[in-house]
């Protein structure tokens, strides 16, 4: 379903989310754009490019997910096991050996989540 933006509230509605959504897509909020000089059909169709994107990048991310989990899983491990493996390695990459942090991701990452 691709965006329009008929009418004065609905470009205030867009004006109040694109530059949330352009974060989720480029990890910095936009620069350089003055929205307010965009036609509401240019602002649509800016929009529908950063959804389009966003969604590439979901569907990327999504395959990635599955792979390591089948990765892991072809090493003999079930599922629950290769999720907690991919998690506690997750921890690891991102912190290091520190301590605090491990204990904390697997507090709340996706394993807590899915069997408290």
């Amino acid at each position: 379903m691709r965006l329009a933006i008929t009418n004065q509230e609905e470009r205030e509605d867009v004006m109040m989310w694109v530059s949330d959504l352009y974060k989720d897509v480029y990890g910095f909020r936009p620069r350089g754009y003055n929205f307010e000089s965009f036609s509401n059909a240019e602002l649509a169709t800016f929009v529908n490019d950063l959804i389009e994107e966003r969604e590439h990048e979901a569907q990327i991310e999504s395959e990635a997910v599955e792979k390591a989990i089948a990765d892991v899983m072809s090493l003999g491990a079930d599922k629950e096991t290769a999720l907690r493996w991919l998690d506690q390695a997750d921890a690891f990459f991102m912190y290091g050996d520190d301590p605090f942090y491990e204990d904390s991701i697997e507090k709340y990452g996706w394993v807590a989540s899915q069997f408290e």
